[in-house]
């Protein structure tokens, strides 16, 4: 639950195989000066070229709404993304938040996004003020 609420990504979870490591908005952990090792191509070229299009970055679901990991996201009729992760946190009243990936476009902190068939909000990391 706290690693959630700090946005704290758990690999295997919500940093897989196919997740670059940009797109994990875990920049700190990548070393540019150190020599080879696998995928640093990839990595460098992100970094010379600009941004990935996916972010990871947070959720908060519309009151009572259930989400789940694994749940889509869309914007209209688009899918953007996807959760990773979800719990519940009690500051007063409990709220579902989750973590995942979404297309940078759609990523802004305060757009409403629906998961699955519930509606969420999706916010910056970690979390605040929930």
């Amino acid at each position: 639950m706290q690693r959630i609420a700090r946005g704290i990504p758990r690999y295997g979870v919500d940093i897989r195989e196919r997740d670059l490591p940009q797109e994990t908005e875990q920049s700190r952990a990548l070393n540019f000066n150190k020599g080879c090792y696998i995928g640093q191509e990839i990595v460098e070229r992100i970094r010379s070229r600009g941004s990935v299009h996916r972010k990871f970055t947070g959720f908060v679901a519309a009151d009572g709404a259930s989400i789940t990991p694994g749940a889509k996201i869309s914007v209209g009729d688009k899918e953007v993304g996807e959760i990773t992760s979800v719990t519940s946190l009690r500051n007063g009243h409990e709220r579902r938040v989750a973590l995942g990936y979404i297309r940078r476009e759609s990523g802004v902190p305060g757009k409403e996004v629906e998961v699955g068939a519930a509606r969420a909000v999706v916010s910056g990391l970690p979390f605040q003020k929930i």
